[in-house]
């Protein structure tokens, strides 16, 4: 006999559907939905206020921070506090500058978002960019402890970078979708803007990975000639490359060739 066909099919599984903000989110209602329904904050009527923006900076801030300082472990001594100031001072720096430009480029694309909407966009760019590098930090740190080698872990702590901001623009993108933002081109344009500016910084504020008796330098330089210049460079000192190198020890005074009449005149100069 043939079997019965299942007269009641069972329905395929979907996944649930991330819970919807309140109507007044609060800090962990906002580091949730940048992490699991970001399209979420930029359709919430109750996402454009300057809170809201406070709390997108307070969340890149301390995760910048904390990203900053894992690198700064890599040299250590003044790089515990100076890379992270550098590198959380930096990417706001950097999203304060592009600001304007952000807000021409997404009229050219069609957006109707308002200038404290889309400063509010911009904070969550930054804060979702700076979750990710949270994430990254434990496994950077491991390789801090374990190279002296510039070149690598600049190009560990780049690749960091491109990743995180590239869920970054693409929430960016999404949010801006969410306002009747439907050309591509003009927001694709101020992301290359914006990743080059970046990219600039870290030339700009250099040392972060090195040390320096300087906070900041004051030489000019393209962050590709500083990249070549440096890639192949290590730590300086040998053995624990942390730690500072041993002054030279003293070396016996030079005796002077027979020649010398004051020299020879002198019995209390060394070598007689």
């Amino acid at each position: 006999m043939n079997p019965e066909p299942n007269e009641h099919p069972v329905p395929e599984s979907r996944p649930a559907d991330p819970p919807p903000l309140p109507e007044s989110p609060g800090l962990r209602d906002l580091f949730e939905a940048l992490l699991r329904n970001p399209a979420a904050i930029a359709a919430h009527p109750g996402t454009s206020g300057g809170w809201v923006i406070g709390i997108f900076a307070l969340i890149a801030l301390l995760s910048l921070a904390v990203y900053g300082f894992v690198l700064g472990t890599f040299a250590c001594h003044e790089q515990l506090w100076a890379a992270p100031l550098k590198v959380a001072a930096g990417l706001i720096f950097a999203g304060l500058i592009c600001y304007p430009s952000l807000y021409i480029f997404s009229c050219l694309a069609g957006s109707s978002a308002s200038a404290t909407r889309l400063a509010a966009i911009l904070g969550g760019m930054l804060a979702l960019a700076g979750l990710l590098l949270l994430g990254f930090a434990p496994a950077v740190w491991i390789f801090t402890q374990g190279t002296t080698s510039f070149g690598f872990m600049g190009t560990l702590a780049l690749a960091a970078w491109l990743v995180a901001l590239g869920f970054g623009f693409r929430f960016l993108k999404a949010a801006l979708a969410q306002h009747s933002a439907s050309r591509r081109a003009p927001l694709t344009i101020w992301c290359i803007v914006f990743l080059l500016v970046t990219l600039q910084l870290t030339t700009s504020l250099r040392p972060i990975l090195g040390r320096s008796d300087r906070l900041l330098t004051e030489e000019k330089k393209f962050f590709l000639q500083h990249w070549g210049e440096t890639m192949a460079t290590s730590l300086p000192g040998s053995g624990d490359s942390r730690t500072a190198q041993a002054p030279p020890e003293p070396t016996e005074p030079t005796r002077p060739g027979a020649g010398d009449r004051a020299w020879q005149d002198n019995p209390h100069l060394p070598g007689r």
